[in-house]
């Protein structure tokens, strides 16, 4: 309570109903429960053993102002309580993100316009020596490629992108990767630029951003797994012809047919349904820019209705301002049984800019610019305690700071 209002209250007590002064202490009564009354000068001392102290357990607002209720009362208390549980140090440390974006769908327009990348890895050994699986796939046809690897360098990688795809289906207008060493290097950089590539690196601890390979991750996986786990790589190819063989839920067109324009020839079929040349030139010329036409329709479709069934569980969209600090949780903390009772956040930072994606650049608070954007999913908002000016308690014989209690 302010001093005027604390000081007018005792001088006219006689005239109060609500507030009684016992011992030389103000109590706001209310029924038959009487609360002291707490000076401005009072509170943050009091908020401290009902928070901070190891007795208190860091609770949340509403558990701390509960606990502050059942004794004390002063006005704007609820504000004050918030206020300062928020600036605590030790609570903005923990916790996991609440920060969710909207999901924006990637718009793809023609085959292999767009390739996502990944490596997966290491494995079991095989007799080859193989360890590591890098894949792609093309975000239109839903068209897979993928290929064992003995060491997950920059030099695999670039031999893949221009063997399997480059190669084999042409350059693509953009790739999308992680921002692993593997495919973010010197040797990349100058393969995309040779052949007019566009490189699209993802935010960290962003899988959604390459979530169609994702995907695939755990479905080429599942089937290497399925038929054995010895000597893996010898599998790839016949896991590869089996999923671009098989309708694909967004495109409802098998990849391989999206792609070539017909239909992969299995073991058991027979020659019964025999097409002319002319007829495959027909296909070629007038259905099959219709079927792709139908593609495009039926991923648009598929991709509105993921983005339903997203944003309906709940946006939260975080919005930061130019300047303004934040914390940035640590995604991989959450993986490690030994990181459970470290800090899951680091920080502060300041933002510095901010991208239409979601995504923000930040810089430390010495103006040093960090290089890598992130998620701002992964980002909360810093609160400050020392924009709570601290006060030190002296009343009667109980002395109150921010670190300590003790009694004279």
């Amino acid at each position: 309570m302010e001093e005027n209002n604390y000081k007018r209250i005792i001088d006219n007590i006689e005239k109060e109903n609500k507030y009684e002064l016992k011992e030389g202490i103000l109590y706001r009564v209310k029924g038959q429960n009487k609360f002291r009354v707490i000076r401005d000068y009072e509170y943050e001392g009091l908020m401290y053993m009902m928070h901070d102290n190891e007795l208190s357990g860091h609770f949340g607002i509403e558990a701390t102002l509960d606990r502050i209720k059942e004794n004390y009362w002063w006005k704007n208390m609820k504000e004050d309580v918030e206020e300062y549980v928020k600036t605590c140090w030790n609570c903005q440390m923990r916790g996991r993100p609440r920060g969710k974006n909207e999901l924006t769908p990637i718009k793809i327009n023609e085959p292999f316009e767009m390739i996502g990348i990944d490596i997966v890895g290491p494995l079991k050994e095989t007799e080859k020596g193989n360890k590591y699986i890098v894949m792609a796939m093309d975000y239109f046809t839903k068209w897979p490629e993928a290929a064992p690897l003995k060491e997950a360098t920059a030099k695999e990688v670039v031999e893949f992108i221009w063997r399997d795809i480059i190669c084999r289906h042409g350059c693509p207008k953009n790739i999308i990767s992680d921002r692993g060493t593997h495919f973010n290097n010197k040797m990349m950089e100058e393969l995309v630029e040779r052949c007019g590539i566009n490189h699209r690196l993802s935010t960290p601890y962003r899988p959604q951003t390459n979530g169609l390979v994702e995907r695939f991750n755990k479905t080429l996986c599942e089937g290497l797994a399925k038929l054995g786990e010895e000597n893996w790589d010898k599998h790839i190819p016949s896991v590869l012809f089996a999923y671009r063989t098989k309708k694909q839920s967004s495109t409802r067109i098998k990849p391989f047919y999206a792609t070539y324009g017909r239909r992969a020839k299995l073991p058991l079929d027979k020659d019964e349904n025999k097409i002319t040349l002319t007829d495959r030139i027909k296909i070629l010329i007038e259905e099959l820019p219709v079927i792709r036409s139908k593609i495009k329709e039926n991923v648009e479709e598929a991709q509105e209705k993921q983005k339903q069934q997203h944003d309906k569980r709940g946006i939260r969209k975080p919005k930061f301002e130019i300047g303004e600090k934040v914390l940035l949780y640590e995604a991989w903390r959450e993986k490690q049984r030994s990181g459970k009772l470290q800090s899951k956040w680091k920080g502060p930072y300041l933002i510095h800019e901010e991208f239409g994606n979601g995504a923000y650049k930040f810089k430390e608070l010495d103006g040093r610019i960090l290089k890598t954007p992130q998620n701002g999913e992964w980002l909360k908002k810093f609160y400050d305690r020392r924009e709570f000016t601290p006060k030190i308690v002296i009343k009667g014989k109980e002395v109150f700071d921010k670190t300590r209690v003790r009694f004279n």
